[in-house]
């Protein structure tokens, strides 16, 4: 898997960089009134997300990852981020240590079993007024079929294991499926990239805790 990620490193940046930017104001835009928040990326990738954040005034800024090559990336530049190379379904933080987390564009990647473990491991992280925000493709009969095949061929040129496991979730019906089973509350969400794309915001579900 990491043999993949070393590809994906290299391309990711490069290939989408121009596409992701709206979306990663539209999560910027999300959290303008939470700039004094502590806020974890989960499998943060080459850190762009926080990046931004941190250019628009946001200090309390956390993010991980497993893969070293994209955390090469996430390390150049003079950024206050605190940046951490570890597996996101089992991190060394304490129950409850921040207010936000933001998951983008990696549930799809992952095999139904880690994609469980990973939720479960936010929902332990975040306070009990805090929330998640989760970026990740959502296909209906509004979303373009050119859409969906040009993020088709974005996620096979992640490798084998990356695109079966984002065929898989596409099926299972996504986000929705997922989140149900795992005591969260969907708070709001909206689409992007020509109702391709959702960001969701969940906070746990206190009659479930």
């Amino acid at each position: 898997m990491e043999t993949d990620y070393d590809f994906s490193a290299k391309i990711y940046d490069p290939v989408l960089y121009l596409a992701l930017k709206p979306i990663r104001i539209a999560v910027m835009n999300e959290l303008l009134n939470h700039k004094n928040k502590s806020i974890l990326d989960l499998c943060c990738g080459t850190g762009n997300q926080l990046k931004l954040l941190s250019k628009n005034g946001f200090k309390n800024l956390h993010c991980l990852d497993l893969s070293t090559s994209m955390l090469k990336i996430a390390n150049k530049g003079d950024y206050p981020i605190n940046i951490y190379n570890e597996d996101a379904t089992k991190t060394s933080f304490e129950n409850e240590s921040f207010d936000i987390a933001i998951i983008s564009f990696a549930i799809h990647e992952k095999t139904k079993t880690t994609q469980e473990k990973f939720i479960k491991e936010a929902h332990r992280l975040i306070n009990e007024d805090g929330f998640i925000l989760v970026v990740d493709y959502a296909f209906d009969n509004k979303t373009p079929e050119i859409v969906k095949k040009g993020i088709d061929i974005i996620e096979r040129l992640a490798g084998r294991e990356h695109y079966n496991n984002f065929k898989s979730y596409i099926r299972n019906n996504g986000l929705a499926n997922l989140m149900n089973k795992n005591k969260f509350k969907l708070l709001k969400h909206h689409k992007r990239l020509f109702n391709g794309v959702t960001i969701s915001r969940y906070k746990k579900d206190k009659a479930l805790l």
